[in-house]
């Protein structure tokens, strides 16, 4: 008799491997944060003044996740937290001139992780991976209520983390 193939099992190897290749990645690039600060750190780069509310809903992390990952990176000084002027209780997320130095050691990290990823697919298999990930995500964000991830940037390049 045949085992089922369950793909969470490998979407949890992924991810843990993934983490750990991202650590060892930033820490020998010099980067003074830890994978749980890595998606606070690419947003507030990628939309300078980002709401805090926002990064949750892209990644879907929870908001606690995200304030404190943005407190850790606002103490370090990558990340200023401005309060939103819509809602004194929120925080608005840019990178400081520390953060935006940083930025490319950190991009430099995660292209690395995604040729790893990639090696040994063309590019259609690539986007063919992408596309099913995004699709089993959105199946999970929609049986438990979650906001939708925005629609891919391009077949190949899912916005947002699953």
């Amino acid at each position: 008799m045949n085992k089922p193939f369950y793909a969470n099992r490998y979407a949890a190897i992924l991810y843990r491997c993934s983490s750990r290749y991202l650590a060892r990645a930033l820490r020998e690039r010099g980067v003074p944060f830890e994978t749980p600060q890595l998606p606070v750190f690419l947003r507030a780069g990628e939309r300078p003044g980002i709401p805090q509310e926002d990064i949750a809903a892209l990644t879907g992390l929870d908001k606690a996740t995200v304030a404190r990952a943005a407190a850790v990176l606002a103490q370090q000084g990558l990340v200023l937290r401005t309060p939103d002027p819509a809602d004194r209780r929120a925080y608005r997320l840019t990178l400081t001139a520390a953060g935006q130095a940083l930025r490319p050691r950190v991009l430099e990290a995660v292209d690395g992780l995604h040729v790893v990823l990639y090696r040994g697919m063309g590019e259609e298999e690539r986007a063919q991976a992408c596309r099913l990930l995004v699709q089993m995500c959105a199946n999970l964000r929609a049986e438990l209520g979650d906001p939708a991830l925005p629609a891919p940037q391009t077949a190949a390049e899912p916005a947002g983390n699953c």
